[in-house]
């Protein structure tokens, strides 16, 4: 192969021979083709259109006459460009002569020459191929310069398909002007969208498909636009329809188009020997491409003109936009209203006028596309003299026409300007005031049609009466809030800058200022964003003005007039401490300088910058009051007491003061009040001490000789009055009350003294009496004494007093804790086991608290456990008094009945309540020894029960007692105090085992052992 020329026709043959160029053996294969032609481009592109299927209708009748087998001619644009012209024919017989086959020639057109198709498509319908193949011819075919035309163009006669006129090759193929524009919009629709496809049965005989379709395809060549046709594929015969690559119409056999077939349900599908056609896809009222081909319909040539016309202004654009149909129906309109057919635009103004600026916006299209250019100038200038004729504009015509001003201003712009002032004029004259305004918002929207459209009307003093003012009052009228009235007119400044010269502007603008600030809800927050404001307008820059507009007088005026209406409509008692703050221009010392202050101006302006002072700098002093009258000094404190409400912190103490600051011989501050306001506001008294202790270091508080004696009186009755426990914490003598130097101290310790008790007071103010009373009382009392020892000692008054020599007491063993495990029946019948702590003191019992346990058991693994439930029977021992009104079983309380008859029992829980000594002999009488009163009702009365306290795991009636053998033989009760703690399952816990609460350890026993051992503890107690 070698390199293709880049203007040369290729050529291609295939069929079935004994070999071929890409097998050697028998079959279908390209036989021979021209040098030029890559062989993967042929496997690839023309292979898959090498093919023929004989119509079914020739077939099953067995024709033999191969005339009469239709050829299937193909024509597609591949994606490199080429362009693949071809035919495939029926053969009877092969090279053996006993198989059918067919015989398939290509044309291959290089990209060089893709535009032949466009103006020349009759010499590719009507070319000649290849009859058949001979071996002589070999294996290579020559280029050719041109494609082949078949002779028999000569032998046309008028009863052949394409000898017949256009109508009369319609209606014999039964397509009427409906059915004809379908078919058109299908194909137009299939190029330019490429999503269908396009399939065509005609009702003619199987013989002559190939032929009527190529007369049609003449038609559609001739309707169809240049771009379409360099895009447009077709086949000119197929057995049954199939989708293929780069093919948009199809013609097929009578009876392939199937109703039923899936396959082709969403495709374009015109069956005209049935009459079915796709339904609803043309909307014959907005077809004007269509309506402009069918009445062309007899002289198709007319349309070329059209053709060029629409290829020239879509040069250059969106290849997909080109293909559209929607393009050619706006080119179609462009084309007829430029050929005088001014309904058309007077009809559909805005779509007209929109879609020529779609052509006219790309950059050069006002030279490219010149005859669009000039249609666009037209219908502005018909619009124009309906302007003069005083006639009402449409607002989306004028803003076709704003659009079209932003490509071209030099030339058109003048006659526009003209144009709005026209249309604007007009409507405010005929009432038409939201059009009015409508246009001078489309103005405004674009900044250089407004400086140029306002700059002319400003030229013109009756314009400017006119146009100009009544918009602007109203525009500053329905500005939302001084800030957008502030906008407004920078915006308009900075784009007009000869308005600084307008007295109508400056006066309107002033006005419009103070009446916005007056709505404002925080004023004061409005006239500091709106003084801000204008002093930012320093930094912008205006050009052609000659003055900038800080030095005009406009912002001069604007400032003046915000401070002066701050002034006279300030409602103090709105005021906040944020808006004072905030309001850094109240800082100047220039702050209200150019203003002709007086009365109440004056007076609001000297509070302003107090208040100012006092919230705004760090360390505020009394100075700040120098300039206010009394009245005045009284309003803001209470405006300043009011804002530091919720602030009582150390920071603020200094401000807090100054709430309370007076020029009076009593002090600097009221003292008093100062000690309410922070009793009353602070959140806690804690910043009461430490504002006392703030205040030591204040000159209005402390002096050269000590604490004021008015802050003194304050202090000490603050303490009186509020908090008269405030020395008796040792905390806050510790963390305020000590820290106070000498001065303060001093007052501190007055107002402790007077909150102490009288003979405090009276030792404290009569201390040196006291002590000098007390010293001759006791020298007095230890002479006297020593007197009457000596004496005693000599007898002189009587026999010396024996001196019993009372022996010690014996050792008390320490009380003991024991503990013993027993189990219980449970209500479901399991046993539980629990450990009984046996205890002979209350308050051990009391504290004891075995919720979490460890039990050791010799060889065995200790076991813990946690959240136990216990009982504590706490009762008293013999030395004190238990609680048994709620754990008497017989149902007494507290050694009562419930008949209220003393219960018998008591002493063995109450000890010797008659305040007879326990460890004292008994008394005599008459020789015979006489129990003490509290044991005569020591012994238990048959009846009744001793236990006071719960019963004890066993169910045992006497588990809470203990019987001692006293001399007599008899048994006395001694109450047990224990506790019991469950286990909550059944645990073998041997003698011996080691229970570990916490850090203390003990050893479980028997019960009989544990029993026995608490009695004896208790006896030793008796």
């Amino acid at each position: 192969m070698r390199q293709a020329s880049p203007t040369m026709i290729q050529q291609q043959l295939y069929t079935r021979e004994r070999s071929g160029i890409f097998r050697g053996t028998e079959g279908f294969d390209t036989v021979a083709a021209s040098d030029g032609l890559d062989s993967v481009f042929i496997k690839k592109q023309l292979h898959p259109f090498c093919g023929y299927d004989a119509p079914a209708e020739l077939t099953s009748r067995g024709e033999k006459e191969v005339s009469s087998y239709p050829s299937a001619v193909h024509l597609f644009h591949t994606d490199g460009g080429d362009t693949v012209l071809g035919r495939s024919i029926y053969q009877p017989v092969d090279f053996t002569g006993l198989r059918s086959a067919f015989l398939t020639h290509n044309y291959v057109i290089p990209p060089a020459r893709q535009d032949e198709v466009v103006t020349d498509y009759r010499s590719y319908l009507e070319a000649d191929y290849a009859e058949k193949y001979y071996t002589e011819i070999g294996r290579q075919l020559p280029e050719l310069d041109h494609i082949p035309q078949s002779s028999q163009n000569q032998q046309i006669t008028e009863n052949s398909p394409s000898g017949l006129t256009t109508e009369k090759l319609l209606q014999e193929l039964k397509l009427d002007e409906k059915g004809f524009k379908q078919l058109l919009f299908a194909v137009m629709t299939a190029v330019g969208e490429g999503r269908k496809k396009v399939y065509v049965a005609l009702d003619v005989p199987a013989e002559q498909i190939s032929e009527y379709a190529l007369a049609l395809l003449k038609v559609l060549f001739a309707s169809l636009p240049f771009e379409q046709r360099r895009r447009f594929g077709f086949v000119t015969f197929a057995k049954e329809p199939q989708s293929r690559k780069y093919i948009h119409l199809q013609f097929v056999e009578r009876g392939s188009l199937r109703s039923n077939d899936r396959g082709i349900e969403k495709e374009y599908v015109f069956d005209l020997a049935s009459g079915r056609m796709p339904q609803d896809e043309v909307d014959e009222e907005k077809q004007p491409y269509l309506d402009f081909v069918w009445h062309a319909i007899g002289e198709l040539e007319r349309l070329e003109d059209f053709h060029r016309f629409a290829d020239e202004m879509l040069l250059e654009m969106d290849p997909q936009r080109r293909a559209l149909l929607s393009s050619y129906h706006e080119l179609c309109v462009f084309y007829k209203i430029e050929a005088d057919h001014w309904d058309l635009y007077e009809n559909h103004k805005i779509t007209v006028l929109r879609g020529l600026l779609g052509y006219l916006e790309s950059p050069g299209a006002l030279d490219s596309r010149i005859r669009l250019n000039d249609i666009f100038l037209a219908a502005f200038d018909r619009e124009f003299d309906r302007m003069k004729q005083q006639n009402m504009t449409e607002l989306a015509v004028v803003e076709c026409f704003k659009d079209y001003y932003r490509l071209e201003s030099r030339n058109y712009g003048p006659k526009f300007i003209n144009y709005l002032i026209h249309a604007i004029n007009n409507a405010l004259s005929g009432g038409k005031m939201d059009l009015g305004y409508s246009l001078y918002s489309l103005v405004e929207s674009q900044s250089e049609l407004s400086r140029t459209f306002f700059g002319t009307v400003l030229k013109h003093g009756e314009l400017s009466s006119k146009l100009f003012e009544p918009y602007m009052k109203t525009k500053l009228d329905d500005a939302q809030g001084s800030k957008e009235v502030l906008n407004v007119v920078h915006s308009w400044v900075v784009a007009h800058p000869d308005l600084l010269r307008s007295t109508y502007f400056k006066n309107d603008a002033v006005a419009s200022l103070s009446g916005k600030l007056r709505k404002e809800q925080r004023l004061l927050s409005a006239v500091h964003m709106a003084l801000e404001t204008i002093r930012k307008w320093e930094r912008t820059p205006l050009t052609d003005s000659g003055i900038t507009m800080a030095d005009s007088e406009l912002t001069e005026l604007l400032s003046l007039e915000a401070k002066r209406l701050l002034l006279n409509e300030l409602d103090l008692d709105k005021l906040t401490q944020d808006q004072v703050t905030s309001a850094a221009f109240l800082g100047g010392v220039d702050a209200f300088a150019g203003l002709q202050l007086e009365g109440k101006q004056r007076s609001h302006a000297t509070m302003l910058r107090a208040l100012y002072e006092w919230f705004a700098q760090r360390e505020p002093t009394e100075d700040i009051f120098r300039k206010l009258s009394s009245d005045d000094l009284e309003r803001i404190q209470g405006l300043g007491r009011k804002w530091l409400q919720s602030s009582i912190e150390v920071v603020q103490f200094g401000r807090i003061v100054l709430a309370f600051y007076q020029n009076s011989k009593s002090g600097p501050v009221d003292y008093s009040k100062v000690l309410d306001y922070l009793q009353r506001y602070a959140k806690d008294k804690e910043k009461i001490y430490e504002f006392i202790l703030w205040s030591q270091g204040h000159s209005y508080f402390a002096q050269s000789g000590g604490i004021a004696p008015g802050y003194s009186l304050a202090l000490r009755s603050y303490f009186k009055k509020h908090d008269r426990d405030a020395f008796k914490s040792k905390d806050y003598r510790i963390r305020y009350f000590d820290k106070a130097g000498a001065p303060l101290a001093k007052v501190l310790a007055e107002a402790r003294l007077e909150l102490s008790s009288p003979l405090k007071r009276f030792l404290v103010q009569n201390g040196k009496k006291v002590r000098v009373t007390l010293l001759v009382l006791v020298s007095s009392l230890v002479v006297i004494a020593g007197i009457l020892l000596v004496m005693q000692q000599q007898g002189m008054f009587g026999p010396k007093a024996t001196v019993e020599v009372t022996p010690p007491p014996a050792p008390v063993a320490e009380p003991e804790l024991l503990v013993y495990a027993d189990n219980v029946a449970g209500e479901d019948g399991n046993d539980t086991t629990s450990l009984v702590f046996l205890f002979t003191q209350v308050e051990q019992c009391k504290v004891f608290s075995p919720s979490q346990l460890t039990i050791e058991s010799p060889n065995q693994t200790a076991q813990q456990y946690t959240n136990l439930k216990y009982d504590l029977n706490c009762t008293a021992d013999s030395t004190g008094t238990g609680n048994l009104e709620e754990t008497d079983p017989s149902g007494e309380v507290n050694g009562t009945q419930k008949d209220g008859t003393a219960n018998n029992d008591t002493a063995t829980t109450t000890g010797i309540s008659d305040g007879i000594d326990a460890n004292s002999a008994p008394e005599t009488e008459g020789g015979e020894a006489k129990e003490p009163e509290g044991k005569q009702d020591a012994e238990p009365s048959p009846d009744t029960g001793t236990d006071a306290t719960l019963t004890d795991p066993s169910n045992a009636s006497d588990s809470n007692k203990s019987d001692s053998v006293v001399e007599d033989g008899s048994k006395e009760s001694v109450p047990t105090s224990r506790v019991i703690v469950s286990l909550g399952m059944k645990v073998d816990v041997p003698v011996g085992s080691e229970i570990k609460i916490g850090d203390q350890s003990f050893t479980v026993i028997t019960r009989e052992e544990a029993e026995s051992k608490i009695v004896s503890a208790n006896q030793l107690d008796k």
